[in-house]
């Protein structure tokens, strides 16, 4: 009988994960938490404030990357 080993729910990568923490941003960035906060300060990164926790969207991120990739790129609020 062949045995299947499913993921436990509990135990999600931060890739699987919808928001993230700054420090998980900051991971995923390749960079420094501090960083990450500059951006976020500035505006260039937009945050989603839960309680007293702050989180980056997943594709938050992906639009900070490409719009980092090309400045000229129009940027768009969806």
């Amino acid at each position: 009988m062949e045995t299947t080993t499913h993921p436990s729910p509990l135990t999600t990568t931060a890739a699987d994960t919808l928001l993230l923490t700054l420090d998980e941003a900051a991971r995923q960035l390749r960079c420094a938490r501090r960083s990450v906060e500059r951006h976020v300060a500035s505006h260039r990164l937009r945050v989603v404030h839960l309680g007293r926790s702050v989180r980056v969207e997943r594709r938050e991120l992906e639009r900070f990357i490409a719009q980092m990739r090309d400045p000229s790129a129009e940027v768009r609020d969806e």
